[in-house]
């Protein structure tokens, strides 16, 4: 789903489910609550929200968002900062300790108008199939958009739900609040 123009540019696109969105900036209209992503939000802080890639068929493949409609790091304010901080540890906990994963990759790039950082899990067929590195990030995602089928869709919902549970497991516990 690209989010290339912000300034009154409508674009379309269509979700892991088949829901058809239109919106000018994916990040503001799912922070706006004007679009549902596939399982919903896992977690939302006070100026962040993590999500699973709504277009990308991975279990385990997150997506922190920042609810201001900034493009870069350069831009956070200091309590941003923290909290883009605690959902990426976090997150990358959860996937790690509920046995989704063992190892991630963190990308965030400014060309995108909405400041969003991917936790992209990494599984051995993705380096059996395409190798190993940031550079196969994009041919793994069209692989799994192009394969995706109902079990693999049940799977992604399926770890969508263990890591919103582990997310609301820590605020019970207050060792992660909003």
């Amino acid at each position: 789903m690209k989010d290339e123009n912000f300034a009154g540019n409508s674009k379309t696109a269509i979700d892991f489910l088949g829901n058809k969105w239109n919106y000018e900036c994916m990040g503001c209209a799912i922070s706006n609550k004007q679009i549902t992503i596939p399982g919903g939000i896992i977690y939302e802080g006070k100026y962040t929200f993590l999500g699973a890639d709504p277009e990308i068929p991975i279990p385990g493949f997150l997506i922190v968002n920042v609810k201001r409609h900034i493009n870069s790091f350069a831009q956070l304010s200091k309590e941003e900062r923290y909290e883009v901080a605690d959902v990426i540890f976090y997150a990358e906990k959860a996937l790690k300790e509920l046995n989704i994963t063992n190892e991630v990759t963190l990308v965030q790039e400014e060309h995108s108008k909405h400041l969003h950082i991917w936790i992209f899990p990494n599984y051995d067929w993705m380096t059996e199939k395409f190798g190993k590195g940031i550079k196969y990030l994009r041919d793994i995602s069209e692989f799994a958009q192009k394969n995706a089928n109902e079990r693999k869709i049940k799977e992604v919902l399926e770890v969508i739900e263990q890591v919103k549970d582990y997310f609301k497991d820590l605020s019970i516990k207050g060792s992660f609040n909003k």
